[in-house]
């Protein structure tokens, strides 16, 4: 019988060990995909109000004339000094500079007041923050002077229930002796339990305060006086903050307007007295996205001949709720897919702002999305194509030219578990076939295993 049992036909055993194998596999795919399911995403929200913008550079006229001469098409590319028209005014006085010196001094004004505003909102946030810390190192010193001695009558009362425990055992011998009735017993049986109550209660009120403790220093404040005050001084933070990041974009505005005017100022002072004509340039790189004159109009000074933008300069700006993005940080992968043209393109977070507008003169292409106060910003920088071979792709600027400024697309913030994997994998792999890390390992293979022999000699006992 055990012969028999022990001579296996060897097709019976392939097919036992197959179907062995096919099962391990099974479970394992199992295992793993279980696995996956269970480990969460890193961060992943998205939001369908999101335009690509760009910032616009004005082509404007320096001087009042009639354009003679203009050369520009949608799309084309321009460089800086470019000449995009020709302006000419035979009856041209100083009435241009002049404008353009009291615009001057306007600017300096206003740049000097709003710059000084901010300085002193600059200097009331550090009060602001200065208070922000005192308050709330008083109020863990307090708790923490709470807590010990919480922490006291936490001791007191576990001694008295110990005494109490004693007490009560003892009052159980005798009852076992017969020394004592049973009634006797139940008031001592009622102190230890009235001990225990007081033990559970200063225990529970020393949770309670390392608990506040515990949410005031992560700038959680429950309730109370205190916590009212802390959250009134974080809200004016917060709002002068905000003031804050607003004058400094108005004085980048306008330090960007004056350095114009300037500029303005010394090439019309230089062409005074020689020619009634002027010449438009282009004062940056860029692409035409709009022509708003032709030949033969009349434009002011300052008039935009054609809008132009950089192509470097683009951004995709989302609209999120404030508490969705609070952990959020500068760099964060981000996920921008194009509706109309059906592809997606990775980009990095690069500044999230709670106010933002389109700014003087249509200082960008496309009009933001609409957010609401508890909304913010997300502005999201695309990164550039790059080729098969790892290099930077060039761009065509015939091809969808602009950058594909003022449309509409969705904005995915965040990174899968198994893509950050493969970033990182790809990051080791770099790392190790590069040549400095093949080096650095050799010479410290070198450093461990002693100097290198010629091939003729061999290393001695």
């Amino acid at each position: 019988m055990k012969a028999a049992t022990t001579s296996i036909d060897p097709r019976d055993r392939k097919i036992l060990s197959v179907s062995r194998i096919l099962g391990y596999a099974f479970a394992f795919m199992l295992i793993f995909i279980i696995a996956m399911a269970m480990i969460p995403n890193q961060f992943f929200i998205v939001s369908t109000r999101a335009v690509i913008n760009a910032p616009v550079q004005l082509i404007a006229s320096p001087i009042y004339g009639r354009v003679d001469k203009i050369s520009l098409q949608v799309g084309q590319v321009v460089n800086l000094g470019d000449v995009m028209a020709t302006v000419s005014n035979p009856n041209q006085d100083q009435t241009s500079l002049t404008g353009l010196r009291l615009e001057k001094l306007d600017l300096t004004e206003k740049l000097n007041n709003t710059t000084s505003v901010a300085a002193e909102r600059t200097e009331q946030l550090n009060k602001v923050k200065t208070q922000i810390d005192s308050v709330k190192a008083g109020v863990l010193s307090e708790l923490s002077a709470v807590i010990v001695n919480s922490q006291f009558n936490v001791q007191t009362y576990q001694a008295r229930l110990n005494e109490q425990d004693a007490l009560l055992l003892r009052q159980q011998t005798l009852l076992k002796k017969g020394l004592i009735s049973d009634t006797s017993l139940e008031p001592q049986r009622q102190k230890r339990n009235a001990a225990q109550a007081e033990l559970d209660s200063a225990k529970g009120e020393l949770r309670r305060n390392e608990i506040v403790q515990s949410l005031v220093g992560r700038d959680i404040y429950t309730g109370g006086t205190v916590a009212a005050n802390l959250l009134t001084l974080e809200m004016q933070r917060t709002k002068l903050a905000g003031d804050i990041a607003e004058d400094n974009i108005e004085i980048n505005q306008m330090t960007e307007r004056k350095q114009q005017v300037e500029n303005l100022i010394a090439r019309e002072e230089g062409r005074l007295g020689k020619t009634g004509a002027a010449e438009v340039t282009a004062e940056r790189y860029g692409q035409i996205v709009s022509v708003d004159a032709s030949f033969g109009d009349f434009v002011m000074q300052g008039q935009p001949v054609a809008k132009s933008l950089d192509c470097t300069e683009a951004f995709a700006a989302a609209v999120y709720r404030s508490r969705d993005v609070t952990a959020l940080e500068i760099g964060t992968p981000a996920m921008v897919n194009f509706r109309s043209l059906g592809v997606k393109r990775s980009g990095r977070i690069y500044k999230i702002v709670r106010y933002f507008n389109s700014g003087p003169e249509n200082r960008y292409f496309a009009k933001f999305p609409e957010a609401e106060g508890h909304e913010v910003y997300v502005l999201v920088k695309i990164d550039e194509q790059t080729a098969e071979d790892g290099s930077v792709a060039k761009q065509n600027n015939d091809k969808f030219f602009g950058c594909n400024v003022g449309e509409e697309v969705i904005v995915s913030l965040g990174e899968t578990i198994t893509s950050r994997i493969a970033r990182y994998s790809k990051a080791v792999v770099a790392g190790l076939t590069s040549p400095v890390s093949i080096l650095s390992a050799s010479a410290s293979l070198d450093k461990t295993t002693g100097p290198r022999l010629p091939a003729d000699k061999t290393a001695t006992p």
